[in-house]
């Protein structure tokens, strides 16, 4: 065999075994949130809403559930902040704790977004409360992707 053909041989080989190392992507698997914003939505607006309402309603303990960003929804899942706990008090505190300990300490309170939502003003600022208030049963969302923002859902822990 004369060397021009091996050269050609080797490369040819050379190129097969390049394409068959070539992985295939994975498909993306888009996990679900617990309840989709439609239905979030329609749930939060069978009832009559107002401050005093939403602060009532956020006491207590809540347990991140899941998370969903506008600019990468297939990204959304439930391991980001798995084992946040946040536990809005009366007296306009709130403690957000991380596998039962507590890492932050802020003040609360329920904001009028004058277009028949709530929010609230959180200081210090914790990441995972930003964005209109939705309820339905024992869920919370904090849905911020109307602003291009993330959407976090909690379920109540008490």
């Amino acid at each position: 065999m004369n060397t021009q053909t091996l050269s050609k041989l080797c490369i040819l080989i050379m190129f097969t075994i390049q394409i068959s190392c070539i992985k295939e992507k994975d498909p993306v698997v888009i996990q679900a949130p617990p309840i989709t914003l439609p239905n979030m939505l329609e749930c939060h607006r069978m009832v009559s809403w107002d401050s005093l309402t939403i602060h009532t309603q956020l006491l207590g303990k809540w347990e991140w559930e899941y998370i969903q960003c506008y600019w990468k929804p297939e990204e959304g899942n439930y391991q980001d902040f798995q084992g946040l706990l946040v536990e809005f008090k009366s007296d306009n505190t709130l403690e957000v704790k991380v596998n039962g300990q507590t890492t932050q300490t802020s003040i609360w309170q329920v904001i009028n977004l004058n277009d028949g939502n709530f929010s609230i003003n959180v200081n210090p600022i914790v990441v995972q409360l930003p964005g209109r208030i939705l309820f339905c049963t024992e869920r919370v969302l904090f849905s911020d992707s109307y602003t291009d923002g993330c959407d976090n859902y909690f379920k109540r822990k008490d």
